[in-house]
């Protein structure tokens, strides 16, 4: 068993009626924030966090939608903002060759919209990485505590997790909320601490 793993989230520049939007569509939307957390096995400590911005490159302004939605800004950007390669590139080397989970309610397998959001912006930078990251789902892992410990919550976002839980008071400290990535990965943090997650099955 892995001594470590990597917890994961993203945010990506989306507009009104995204979700219902063609995939064709949905390729074009370019990553804004990338953050993670590296934690320590089996007592789910934190070794390390990372918490990237990333200017956008083909569509340099954000939606009023989006920035309604998780309170990230064109001038957040602006200043803090790395090209997505750099950031890309430094993620990869904070997560080496560790499992990245990231929270995909809806599909039961396999990379989440996160890892696979990833693959779009390589795709739009014409960049072929032949040694991608190991993508991996957590929401399972919740589904299964929720199942036995009777609970009953049949759909959540990874930042709803605190909250759902009763937890958010651990995350005030953040000065963030629900859909800024770094808030995100705690969230799903605390729940898995919550739950008991003390070692991967």
């Amino acid at each position: 068993m892995t001594e470590q793993l990597i917890i994961f989230d993203t945010e990506y520049a989306s507009w009104q009626g995204f979700l219902s939007a063609p995939e064709a569509e949905k390729k074009k939307a370019e990553i804004v924030q990338i953050a993670a957390i590296k934690v320590n096995l089996p007592d789910l400590s934190v070794a390390d966090k990372l918490n990237l911005y990333i200017k956008p490159h083909f569509t340099p302004r954000l939606t009023e939608y989006f920035i309604n939605l998780t309170g990230i800004t064109d001038a957040l950007l602006e200043q803090e903002g790395l090209p997505f390669l750099e950031a890309y590139r430094r993620f990869k080397q904070f997560a080496g060759s560790l499992p990245c989970y990231s929270h995909g309610w809806s599909l039961a397998s396999g990379p989440t919209a996160d890892g696979i959001v990833i693959g779009y912006n390589l795709e739009m930078f014409g960049i072929t990485d032949d040694s991608p990251l190991d993508y991996r789902n957590i929401a399972n892992w919740f589904k299964q505590a929720y199942a036995e410990k009777n609970i009953p919550i049949k759909c959540q976002a990874s930042g709803q997790i605190a909250k759902l839980l009763g937890l958010e008071a651990q995350l005030k400290e953040l000065g963030l909320d629900e859909h800024n990535a770094f808030y995100d990965v705690h969230s799903i943090l605390a729940g898995l601490r919550f739950l008991g997650f003390n070692r991967l099955f």
